[in-house]
């Protein structure tokens, strides 16, 4: 069966353009997408290329409407015609980027998305992204991962009314609802009827019934369709590109439970692991990446599925809540050598998993230093960095218990000096010894009662930085004492931030860093920081922006 769920509102005309700026090679195996009426867009380019894409805004008139393109988690600069995201396409406009991929580049999964203040929640939920690919290197690419198929998932979700949670509401994030640029404009007309936008949903299936079985939480899609099928050969590996493109939860990935099929991690946010890890569940926080080798012992039919478990609920929050829900989202079928059809590309390489993979550029060195030589930071480069919420007219959002300035800038950075940052979270709202009952035997009811409560929110921050990946460097006992999330020594883009603290530390470089949050981004803005850059840069392009709550 496939269910394709097209939002006829939500289009963008994406041409790009790949010049190969030194040298050029053929991928060793080209990735596997699965056609889509919805989802089509993935590319792949190699490092040293230089990538044009040409951005045609043809949404309806209208400044909800607005868009432009980020590249997450490329390393690029962040000006000019390149990863700007200051500058908006208005609809029927066009825009042209030229990204120049340097030679260096740590070979990944990485991502594009829609990055206009105010829309980005909106344009996410009408599944404006993309996948994008920087190819492995052959000289220190694995046998083992050259072997296996590579498969691009790119995860989206669809929650049609009622929603548990508002901003999940797929009608509600077309119009933008919860939007900034909504805020004090009428939503009746002269006659006093509800003002309706032209949201244009179609629902098509194929002799089968709707899987919409709870309209009230969010449907996951994987590449545009509903419950695609992996053929896998037993003990064979395949490669999968996780993408968490959905807005507003965390994926939780696990095998179906008592299955022979295992799930190993070789990389996160497009940066590969010193060896694979095997995990039991993965944890993917919203713009994150995981990349996954599986393998299934045994024939069957099996699944990869969300698991949102209660027994995590004191890490990641209440059931359902900025958690996808449970619920299968792959068919694995793994067969036997002999019932392979005759054009499969087989492979005894395949069956292992390499025992060593390859290494990041040499300006991704480690932040730890040595036993006799550990990193010296200078006091003026270490921040101390709160998420706050707080009510103040309303529920407030800033960064160590302050609103954002535009005019000011937070925090600047000294051009490649080591950087070290404390991240944590505070919700001022909740009362001394106030605390929300987060038990594993909580009934869906009371769950869905809790969830009503703003107190009883687990705060939670996905903490992303453009251009840039950090070093997770320390972390709080409370923070994940299981290990789930992250470890130390992790190199991420996009960290989950809960309870407790994590410690960062990264290089900048001559240019901008920015952070922000999809799910809150829409009505508030955080804070701003800025690398310092010669003098002699261009003034009129900005080398600041601002970082938002994700």
């Amino acid at each position: 069966m496939q269910f394709s769920v097209c939002l006829n509102l939500l289009l963008l005309s994406f041409a790009v353009v790949v010049i190969s700026a030194v040298y050029d090679y053929k991928p060793l195996r080209q990735p596997t997408m699965y056609e889509s009426e919805c989802v089509k867009q993935w590319t792949k380019f190699s490092t040293s290329d230089r990538l044009v894409v040409t951005l045609t805004n043809s949404l309806e008139a209208g400044k909800n409407n607005n868009t432009n393109l980020h590249l997450h988690g490329v390393h690029v600069s962040p000006v000019g015609e390149a990863d700007n995201v200051i500058p908006i396409v208005k609809p029927g406009g066009q825009r042209r980027y030229t990204y120049d991929i340097r030679a260096d580049h740590p070979a990944g999964t990485f991502w594009y998305h829609p990055h206009a203040h105010g829309n980005v929640n909106s344009q996410l939920n009408g599944m404006m992204a993309g996948t994008l690919i920087i190819a492995d290197r052959p000289a220190d690419f694995p046998i083992e991962l050259a072997a296996m198929e590579d498969i691009v998932m790119i995860l989206q979700a669809i929650c049609v009314e009622d929603c548990l949670n508002k901003f999940d509401n797929l009608q509600d994030s077309i119009e933008n609802k919860y939007s900034p640029f909504m805020k004090g404009m009428e939503t009746t007309n002269e006659e006093g009827e509800e003002k309706v936008w032209p949201t244009d949903l179609e629902i098509v299936e194929d002799d089968a019934d709707v899987p919409l079985n709870d309209t009230s939480l969010p449907t996951v899609f994987v590449n545009g369709q509903y419950l695609p099928t992996v053929d896998l050969v037993v003990k064979e590996y395949k490669r999968l590109r996780f993408v968490n493109a959905i807005s507003n939860n965390v994926a939780e990935l696990v095998t179906t439970r008592d299955s022979s099929c295992k799930l190993t991690v070789l990389a996160m946010d497009g940066i590969y692991f010193d060896k694979p890890k095997a995990k039991e569940v993965i944890v993917i926080p919203p713009g994150g990446r995981a990349d996954v080798a599986i393998m299934c012992a045994e024939t069957g039919e099996f699944y990869l599925e969300t698991d949102c478990a209660s027994s995590r609920n004191k890490l990641l929050g209440l059931l359902n809540q900025h958690r996808v829900p449970s619920q299968r989202i792959v068919k694995l079928k793994a067969i036997t050598e002999d019932d392979k059809s005759d054009d499969s590309d087989s492979s005894m390489v395949a069956t292992r998993l390499p025992p060593v993979l390859p290494k990041r550029p040499a300006y991704m060195e480690d932040t730890f230093g040595s036993v006799k030589h550990a990193p010296v930071i200078a006091d003026r480069n270490k921040y101390n960095f709160e998420f706050s919420v707080w009510m103040d007219e309303g529920m407030t959002y800033g960064v160590n218990h302050q609103k954002l300035d535009m005019a000011n800038i937070n925090y600047s950075m000294p051009v490649n000096e080591l950087q070290q940052w404390e991240l944590s979270v505070k919700d001022y709202r909740m009362l001394a010894g106030q605390m929300c009952d987060l038990n594993d035997g909580s009934s869906m009811e009371r769950e869905r009662r809790l969830a009503m409560s703003s107190h009883c929110h687990t705060m939670s921050h996905p903490f992303h930085i453009h251009a840039t990946h950090f070093q997770v460097s320390d972390i709080q006992d409370a923070t994940d004492p299981d290990g789930i999330l992250f470890s130390v020594g992790d190199w991420r883009d996009t960290l989950p931030l809960y309870r407790g603290g994590v410690q960062i530390r990264f290089m900048p470089r001559d240019y901008m860093n920015s952070l922000r949050e999809i799910e809150k981004m829409e009505k508030k803005t955080l804070a701003r920081t800025q690398s310092e850059v010669d003098d002699d840069d261009d003034e009129s392009e900005s080398d600041e922006t601002e970082e938002e709550k994700r």
